[in-house]
């Protein structure tokens, strides 16, 4: 099975996030379901409108768009995992660099789910630590 159209589709809705593109969100199903790792106030268990609903938080101390380079690894059937390093430049000068693993299903050629690993560290250093009371 060519993965190519799966690679082109991920790549693309990872990028939505960096410009704020929720007309992007028509890449994926409907019921899709978003995780992210435990330790910063993205994290936990997503449907898709909370999923969108964050879009805008990051980005709103940034001085431009998110640049993004990928690796994909590998994919199988409706799977693929793709390595991701990503750049922001903030407000106050400093950059927000890290480093992802994305793990993507699919379903009928659109995002069906997702799982995004992370260096939670770093993402409260530049954003700022989870409420305890809330943190996942």
């Amino acid at each position: 099975m060519d993965r190519k159209p799966q690679e082109d589709v991920a790549k693309v809705f990872l990028d939505a996030p960096g410009r704020c593109d929720t007309d992007t969100s028509k890449l994926s199903t409907e019921d899709m379901t978003w995780w992210i790792m435990p330790g910063n106030k993205f994290s936990g268990a997503h449907a898709k409108t909370s999923y969108l609903a964050n879009y805008p938080k990051p980005l709103e101390d940034t001085s431009g768009p998110a640049h993004n380079g990928y690796d994909v690894l590998s994919g199988k059937s409706e799977r693929l995992a793709i390595d991701a390093e990503g750049d922001l430049l903030m407000k106050f000068g400093r950059h927000y660099r890290n480093n992802y693993r994305f793990l993507r299903r699919f379903r009928d050629g659109k995002i069906a789910s997702g799982k995004q690993f992370t260096d939670s560290l770093h993402i409260n250093e530049i954003f700022g630590a989870p409420d305890r009371n809330t943190a996942a």
